[in-house]
């Protein structure tokens, strides 16, 4: 049966409140988040995207991509797997 909520026609992800809800993540590391988790598979919570492509597709630098991944990686939030020299890395959205 097709959604009759245009936002849901596309694909959607889910987030967690816990993670959208706490003040020590800034909007920028809350957005990244959020975009991970449309990326991410519902069985696995796994997803693998190059930091240049979130770059581009988010409007910003690979850098602040960089940066904003090492703090949800820090806070538990994910964890990035290395796959290989020349592989872009898994990421598993851990809450």
């Amino acid at each position: 049966m097709k959604s009759t909520n245009p936002r849901l026609q596309k694909g959607f992800g889910q987030v967690s409140n816990e993670v959208m809800r706490d003040p020590e993540l800034s909007l920028k590391d809350k957005g990244l988040y959020a975009y991970l988790c449309t990326f991410a598979g519902s069985q696995t919570n796994e997803l693998i995207v190059s930091v240049y492509r979130m770059a581009d597709e988010c409007g910003t630098s690979p850098s602040s991509i960089k940066r904003s991944i090492d703090t949800l990686v820090s806070m538990g939030i994910i964890d990035r797997l290395f796959m290989g020299k020349g592989n872009t890395r898994k990421t598993i959205i851990l809450k």
